[in-house]
């Protein structure tokens, strides 16, 4: 399908939304479409754009390429310069004759620091009105949408990214070159970028007491209001705030901070959690396994993969809101006869790289101590209370 025709479907979808749009929608498309002095057309028939093959740039993009949706030819060519000005373009054609269809800008810094040559237009704010094409091979250009809105440049490189179509030189490049295949070179490609970023983002990081302390391990507090920050990227945490023992029973909260996001150190990886105790284990993900009581409880942790620390810190239980982290309590639940008033008991918690069912690397883990105290309304009450402990709870669960 051609390029503009599926931008004008999302357009069009938009401006039923937004009818008060119209015009400077349209207004913009037309410009796009309506600069052809020729009336032909590459159809499906023939090939218009053979002499583009002809012709020669710094980039090796410009040429004929056939399209994976509906087979018909249609003309890229490079351009540095137009009109006497340094541009860096991707001239789109549909259409025989001088003028493109659509020119779409280059993002020099990608081409610079990775050799990714990424080619983008707005043709309206909305994120239907994005246009990317990515060189995912010599001759092979994949076509993108993104679920961003208009940006100073391309969507950013934490947007998601699909390949919505494939554009080749050559037919027989399809025989590789299907929509998943490219699907899979644009996230390597993008996490190549990502990666050069981190790594100034990581530089900037260091500058942050507890990351620079605690990269690689956990930080543990009375409450998740010690652990959270305002502002991307800006830990503001106070180590001073963090604590290395508690009352077995009470609020516990945790951050982990990592060396390196997890997309980068384990690429379709997501978190995984588990807890050791008393000669007990528990691992989030075996448990989502074993029933529907755990699976309901227990949610995938398959967010911050591109972060450097956990955004909203995570509780073993928080007495203030009644919530709690399932596998712990199962950790409960298994040891609670080995656990003794008057005993305090290291916690070890890891967060791990999880893919394909099973527990790659660690990625931070720490240990804190955990004392079953003696009051009357002291660990005892908070596990075993016949209404609202923390192991009752579970138990009633798991009973009915």
């Amino acid at each position: 399908m051609k390029l503009l025709a599926k931008i004008m479907i999302g357009l069009i979808i938009t401006l039923m939304i937004y009818p008060h749009q119209s015009e400077a929608q349209f207004g913009k498309l037309k410009s796009a479409m309506g600069k052809s002095k020729s009336k032909s057309s590459s159809g499906g028939g023939g090939n218009a754009f053979a002499s583009f093959n002809d012709e020669t740039d710094e980039m090796g993009i410009t040429g004929s390429y056939y399209g994976l949706s509906d087979g018909k030819s249609y003309g890229y060519r490079f351009v540095k310069e137009d009109e006497g000005k340094l541009v860096n373009q991707l001239f789109y054609f549909e259409k025989a004759g001088d003028d493109p269809q659509l020119k779409m800008d280059m993002k020099e810094s990608y081409f610079r620091k990775a050799e990714v040559k990424l080619f983008y237009n707005w043709l309206s704010a909305s994120a239907s009105g994005y246009i990317e094409l990515i060189e995912v091979d010599p001759g092979v250009l994949a076509q993108i949408k993104s679920d961003r809105s208009y940006n100073d440049g391309p969507v950013a490189l934490d947007a998601t990214r699909t390949v919505v179509d494939v554009y080749a030189k050559d037919k027989a490049n399809f025989d590789t070159w299907d929509i998943e295949t490219a699907q899979a070179k644009v996230d390597m490609l993008i996490g190549t970028l990502k990666a050069d970023e981190f790594v100034k983002v990581k530089k900037n990081l260091e500058k942050f007491e507890v990351y620079s302390t605690y990269k690689g391990k956990i930080a543990f507090a009375k409450g998740t209001n010690y652990l959270r920050n305002q502002k991307s990227n800006q830990p503001t945490e106070k180590p001073a705030n963090f604590i290395t023992k508690a009352e077995l029973g009470a609020t516990v909260a945790f951050k982990p901070y990592f060396e390196q996001p997890l997309e980068v150190s384990h690429p379709g990886a997501w978190f995984n959690i588990t807890y050791e105790m008393a000669g007990e284990i528990t691992d989030r993900e075996k448990l989502r396994k074993s029933s529907t009581v755990f699976a309901e409880n227990i949610p995938q942790i398959d967010k911050d993969q591109e972060k450097f620390y956990f955004w909203y810190p995570k509780v073993t239980v928080n007495t203030s809101n009644n919530v709690a982290d399932y596998a712990f309590l199962e950790l409960l639940r298994k040891s609670q006869n080995q656990l003794t008033a008057g005993q305090v008991y290291d916690l070890k918690v890891t967060v791990w790289a999880f893919k394909d069912g099973a527990n790659i690397d660690p990625v931070a883990s720490s240990t804190i101590q955990l004392e079953y105290t003696k009051e009357e309304n002291g660990t005892k009450k908070l596990l075993f209370d016949p209404i609202k402990g923390w192991v009752t709870v579970l138990e009633n669960l798991l009973d009915e």
